[in-house]
């Protein structure tokens, strides 16, 4: 498998299709461009309804104020790691993709946003995208990236959103090299509180960092930062080299 590209000002898109899984990413799932880059990734068979947000919810995430602080929030974690030189960089659950454009702005990185709903992804690639930058239809579950794409791989405020939040950790793990970080930020809750909030509220995720540490130690990650404020947690892992 060959590197991710690293940004190039003459580039419009980012990752070539040979680097997305599975005949939606080979095949019907991209469309190239001129320079033989994805357009497009289009899953099929994605339950949309497995993520679900209500109105207000919406209205408050895609807020210029929350954007702006999630993004200076990765901008701030992005500084506890050690950041590779013309590195790739994924951002799971971009919503409008205030951070992913903030890490592409300020750092040399090739940046990817991925996230399930085509509206967010539609209204993030209509406020402009960079040469080092691309926004993808995606679902955190089943990542149609190959393995160990990714130097960095992060996300923030998504899993509660994830019934199968744990599913979604363990495709961040799969995408993210050997040595790469993984970046997560989210609410996270006690477990009684977990086990009883995922039964009254299927389709909503309820992690708790238990839950989060055993799948990390299933794939030997080690912490290499961690801050909790009340349900909030911060945390980075690092792969195994």
């Amino acid at each position: 498998m060959t590197n991710l590209p690293a940004p190039q000002a003459n580039r419009s898109r980012l990752i070539p299709c040979s680097h997305v899984q599975g005949q939606e990413g080979a095949k019907s799932g991209c469309r190239r461009g001129s320079d033989g880059g994805v357009a497009a990734a289009i899953l099929t068979g994605r339950k949309e309804s497995e993520v679900r947000m209500t109105a207000v919810e919406k209205l408050f995430v895609n807020s210029p104020g929350h954007g702006d602080s999630v993004a200076r929030q990765a901008e701030t974690l992005l500084h506890k790691v050690e950041v590779p030189a013309a590195g790739t960089y994924l951002d799971v659950g971009c919503g409008l993709g205030a951070a992913a454009r903030r890490i592409a702005r300020t750092r040399p990185l090739s940046v990817v946003g991925i996230d399930i709903d085509p509206r967010q992804i539609a209204d993030a690639r209509q406020a402009g995208v960079l040469p080092n930058l691309e926004f993808l239809v995606m679902d955190a579950a089943e990542l149609r990236f190959r393995g160990a794409a990714f130097d960095i791989v992060a996300s923030s405020k998504t899993t509660h959103h994830i019934p199968n939040f744990r599913q979604a950790l363990r495709e961040m793990i799969r995408v993210l090299k050997p040595g790469g970080y993984l970046i997560y930020t989210d609410l996270t809750f006690p477990a009684m509180a977990a086990r009883i909030g995922s039964r009254l509220l299927p389709w909503a995720g309820f992690p708790c960092e238990k839950a989060l540490d055993a799948v990390a130690d299933q794939h030997e990650l080690a912490e290499s930062y961690r801050s909790r404020c009340v349900l909030r947690l911060d945390k980075i892992w690092k792969k195994p080299s």
